[in-house]
Parts: structure tokens; sequence; C-alpha cells
């Protein structure tokens, strides 16, 4: 399968790559996910070895690829990597016109509200989480930052994942979890995107001044999550600090739910969409036209989401595994005794 070269580093030029990408027909087995995924990763890695091999300076020629390339599932087709706070539905309630779009000269205004927004509910959730904070799973600002999007409050962060199959799970799983306000779950059919991105790349491309990921405990970090103190006593100062371009992040252990469901992250700065992200495409050295864009947008369907889930589930991939509580095993044994069985006919 051939991928078209984005040519330039625009919100266009990205669009036009995944649309083209988005023309293809929808995988609907795990075995042609999997060998997707595969392909992706494989081209990838050798565009990576071919340029540490020609690079005289190294001694080594490493590639990571395990563990770089990130995977997020989504139940909802659209070209949209939006963080929780960013979202429509996080503000329209806030809105002094709800129902209406924010126009476009009011954005500046709409960051720094969203950033107010954002520092009151981590005054609240930290004054009143550390009486529940029983078992030390948050100790630093970025430790609470991180529980916060865990425990489903708005915050800048984006969740990803490095295990594939996970991101398949999250995106039927969650198709299947908003079909239920609408009507009784019968197995039917869904369309949902997974985003697969090669995080080194994309930290190298976005910023020169980070190759990796950044580490939530690093003084790099401070500037995307400035501690309490600082907003007290400096918000505009921390506004200010905060990065234009979004980040990929590695998180702390705040939650074995995290490490079950190799749970990362890319957190934002004031662009508020990754397609909106001005990403750096290098020359290719042959002079052919440029790198390719390793942002990967994988449509599936599934005629039956249950069958797929039971394939996943076989594979080691639930609400078991990636849940290790008592709430998640109770969801698989119910979702595993009662989920409804299709397509057998006597």
């Amino acid at each position: 399968m051939s991928y078209p070269i984005a040519p330039k580093s625009r919100k266009e030029t990205i669009l036009t790559f995944l649309n083209e990408r988005g023309k293809q027909s929808p995988l609907s087995n795990l075995a042609d996910y999997i060998k997707e995924v595969q392909a992706i990763s494989e081209r990838w890695q050798k565009e990576d070895w071919k340029k540490e091999e020609s690079n005289d300076d190294m001694l080594f020629n490493h590639v990571r690829i395990v563990g770089q390339v990130w995977f997020r599932g989504q139940r909802d087709l659209g070209f949209t990597l939006r963080p929780g706070l960013y979202r429509q539905e996080t503000y329209k309630d806030l809105s002094k016109q709800p129902g209406s779009p924010i126009p476009k000269a009011e954005e500046a205004n709409r960051f720094d509200e969203l950033f107010d927004l954002e520092h009151e509910l981590r005054v609240d959730f930290t004054s009143f989480g550390h009486l529940l904070n029983q078992a030390n799973q948050a100790e630093t600002a970025a430790d609470w930052y991180f529980l916060m999007q865990h425990h489903g409050l708005p915050t800048r962060l984006l969740d990803w994942t490095t295990n594939a199959l996970a991101a398949l799970f999250f995106a039927l799983d969650g198709h299947k979890q908003s079909q239920r306000t609408t009507a009784p779950s019968d197995g039917s059919s869904a369309k949902v995107d997974i985003w697969v991105v090669d995080a080194y790349w994309l930290s190298d491309r976005l910023s020169n001044e980070w190759s990796a990921p950044l580490l939530a405990w690093s003084s790099d970090a401070d500037r995307y999550i400035p501690p309490m103190e600082s907003l007290i006593d400096r918000m505009g100062d921390s506004k200010a600090l905060l990065p234009r371009h979004a980040m990929p992040i590695e998180p702390p252990s705040v939650h074995p739910r995290v490490a079950s469901q190799e749970g990362r992250f890319i957190i934002f700065g004031q662009t508020e969409d990754l397609v909106d992200e001005e990403i750096r495409l290098d020359p290719l050295e042959d002079c052919s036209g440029t790198e390719e864009m390793r942002l990967a947008n994988i449509k599936f369907e599934a005629n039956d989401i249950d069958s797929v889930l039971r394939e996943l589930a076989q594979l080691g991939v639930s609400r078991r595994t990636l849940f290790p509580d008592l709430a998640g095993l109770a969801d698989f044994v119910k979702w595993k005794h009662f989920h409804h069985l299709k397509g057998y006919t006597l």
C-alpha cells in the first residue's frame, strides 16, 4: 500500500494526507488491523535505520520502535485530536450565548478563560483530594494533574497508548457505551478511528528544543504544568510561558490503570488541536520531496462489536486487564456472561 508524501507543514497538508488515507476501505478484522499496524511501524523503523546508518557521528544504530509508536482509539470518525479542556462540550454551558460558536476574534480570550478554568479545577481537585489520597498516588503538581485527567476532569492532556490492541478496544468499547445512552446495545456495527503517531518523531518536529517525549517530573514539563504556587502568584507569567505547541509526555505512575493500559499522553499548549499544529517536515536526502508525515489514521468497521471484543479478550485485552480493579472486573464478568451473540442460526 502506498502513502502520499506531505509536501508542507500546514494544517491543509495534514488534512490532505489524512483524507487521502481515509479513502482506503475500512479494515474489518483483527488480522488486517495487526498487519496494518505492523506495516506502519516497520516503514517508520526503516526510515530511522537509514538515517542513523548514514550518520557518521553515531557509533551505534539503535532503533527504539517499541514504545515509540503511540495509538489512540476514538469511537467517532473525524479528523480531530483535541484534549478535553479545548472541546466545545467543556465550555458550551459556560458560554454567555449557549449554542453560538465563539467568534474567531475572541479565540485569545477563550484560551485565557479556559486556562483560568483549568487552574480552578486544579485548586479544587488538589485541595479536596488530599484527604482521599490515602495510597499516596499523587505527590507532585504533575501527579495531581495526571490524576485529574484519569478521573475525568478536563485538562490539556490527550490519552494515547503504546498498545495497538488496547486502542482498538477503547474505540469499540467507547462506541458501544455511547450507544447505550440512546438504545439497548445489540452488538450492532461500528465505524471507529485509530490514530497512530511516532511520538519521538513528533517531539522533534514540533519543537527545536526536544527530540523525545517530555518526562513529567522534568523542569521542561513545568512550563506545561505550572506549579500551583506559580499559578497563584504569577498567573500572567504562567500563561505567557506556556508553549504554543503540543508535546508528547511520559506520565508518572499515579494509578494502576495507567500502567495496565500502557498509557501515554500528548500535552497541549495554546494550540487546541494536533491537526492545527505546524509540524516541520524535513526534505528527503535524494531531493525527491519531503519525508512522510508520521501521523496516520486507521479506519476500522466492525459489523458485530461484541465479536471483535471477544477476539480481543482472547488476546488478553479486555476490561478485566485494562481496568485492574473490582469495577473493571465486574464490568468484564457482566459482559462475558450477558453480551449479545450474533450470527448463529439453527
